[in-house]
């Protein structure tokens, strides 16, 4: 699929797009990948040159030939292992199959109920946003870390429902 199609569904389904820090990382992407493909990962330019995360780039492995950067302001990065694990960058829109890091998002949805005295529109953004920030902290000071809680907007764009 096209770079951000592969990055939505990397932060959809697991942490983001493939960073290569080290060459730990870089031999862990390698292994991942048949011989002869190029892939995504999570490096691109617009207009500088960083990996999805928003990370700098720390270390390289550039293929020095056929790089194909042209004109064009927004291009991404790709490895391969049939160049010795080389990246080039290619237009954004060309559809490649792509390197996801981290392990599976597992999801989970709560129902919440509330009892309220007086008349308060949860539907508030700033106020379902206070929510969550106090759910949070509460998970926080029980230990709970990594977890990442938001809200499922009806189709109207609503979260909550008067029962």
């Amino acid at each position: 699929m096209p770079w951000s199609n592969a990055q939505t569904y990397c932060r959809e389904n697991f942490v983001d797009m493939a960073i290569i820090r080290n060459d730990t990382e870089y031999q862990k992407v390698q292994s991942l990948i048949p011989y002869g493909h190029y892939p995504w990962i999570g490096l691109y330019r617009e207009p500088n040159l960083q990996w999805s995360n928003g990370s700098s780039i720390l270390f390289t492995s550039w293929d020095t030939s056929g790089i194909f950067i042209g004109s064009m302001r927004v291009i991404c990065g790709a490895t391969s292992t049939g160049r010795s694990g080389r990246w080039k960058m290619l237009s954004c829109e060309t559809r490649l199959p792509f390197v996801c890091n981290g392990p599976p998002v597992t999801k989970q949805v709560v129902r919440l109920g509330l009892h309220l005295e007086d008349y308060v529109d949860l539907n508030d953004r700033v106020l379902r946003g206070s929510i969550l920030m106090k759910l949070q902290n509460k998970l926080q000071e029980n230990g709970v870390s990594g977890v990442i809680l938001k809200w499922r907007e009806q189709p109207d764009g609503k979260v909550f429902r008067k029962e």
